[in-house]
């Protein structure tokens, strides 16, 4: 299986070239993103596309900006924000999932949409459709992308 992304994923809270941060305090996070599609092109996913996270080291967690950090990785990686299963497990206790729902609230002034997120445990058909892609993901690995 291929992945959009899959490494680790960091950022320090400042603001570069004008651009506000989509979190103003240090974080770290292992992410992978994977594509549901690419391995079976002919069923008709609702998310087509997962955002798996575990907090990786010390600094604020994405369930504080998960709205921000959603929109960020999705501008990043070419992603359909709606079309994402958003996705944390907790880093000390791997068999807590956790999915946001992130809905529309209204439109604000320059076009953006404003998100509400709540997270709730995943479900049984959420946990059954990322567990293929879970086996390896608690291996420590080397690949990094810092927030630009």
């Amino acid at each position: 299986m291929k992945y959009i992304y899959d490494g680790i994923y960091e950022w320090d809270g400042k603001s570069r070239n004008g651009k506000k941060p989509f979190c103003w305090w240090p974080g770290v996070y292992r992410i992978r993103i994977v594509n549901f599609t690419s391995n079976n092109p002919d069923i008709l996913y609702l998310k087509s596309t997962a955002v798996i996270c575990r907090n990786a080291g010390t600094g604020t967690s994405i369930k504080n900006c998960v709205q921000n950090f959603a929109r960020t990785i999705s501008e990043e990686f070419n992603l359909e924000i709606e079309k994402v299963l958003w996705v944390e497990i907790e880093k000390n206790d791997p068999s807590d999932i956790q999915v946001a729902n992130l809905s529309p609230l209204k439109y604000a002034p320059g076009g953006k949409t404003l998100l509400a997120a709540k997270w709730r445990p995943a479900m049984p058909n959420e946990i059954n459709l990322i567990e293929p892609f879970l086996k390896d993901f608690y291996v420590p690995i080397i690949n990094s992308r810092k927030d630009q």
